[in-house]
């Protein structure tokens, strides 16, 4: 018997801007069938989650810095603000976006935003702050402040904002 194939969906950075696809599932859904509004905080989660991944700015490199040099540190949502704009059900093939917007000291600023096929699905301005163990405000480690930085500066270079 072959050993089996694990194959993970993976997204992409393109012009600033991270792309993740979205399977709906049946558990996502209302009882009308519809993905209930929730999940969507849920999917714009894990698109910010995997735009990071094995960066930098991962939480498992944030975890890891030593004392000296300002860690161990994680994230925390601020601030979260979504519009809806169609709905979505089960099966449905989304894409997920993630755009930095603006980097502070100890914040960034993301915009993020789903579609199906090209139609505006639900769209975030997410406010993501790094604090210490004690769950307070820290800077940056210089290594993921210039991982936001990057990907911030190719998204105005893409024209993505002013």
């Amino acid at each position: 018997m072959s050993e089996a194939t694990l194959i993970v969906p993976e997204g992409a950075w393109k012009d600033g801007v991270f792309h993740f696809p979205i399977r709906t599932y049946y558990e996502d859904t209302d009882v009308g069938g519809m993905v209930y509004h929730g999940r969507y905080v849920s999917f714009f989660e894990r698109v910010r989650s995997e735009s990071i991944r094995g960066t930098a700015a991962d939480v498992d490199f944030l975890f890891s810095i030593p004392d000296e040099e300002g860690g161990p540190l994680t994230y925390v949502v601020s601030k979260l603000n979504i519009s809806y704009r169609s709905q979505s059900k089960v099966n449905d093939l989304l894409i997920g976006h993630s755009m930095v917007t603006k980097v502070r000291a100890a914040a960034i600023e993301v915009k993020q935003w789903i579609t199906r096929e090209g139609e505006m699905i639900a769209e975030a301005e997410v406010l993501v702050a790094v604090v210490g163990a004690d769950g307070r405000p820290k800077r940056w480690h210089k290594s993921a402040k210039k991982c936001w930085d990057n990907w911030q500066a190719a998204a105005k270079a893409a024209g993505r904002f002013e």
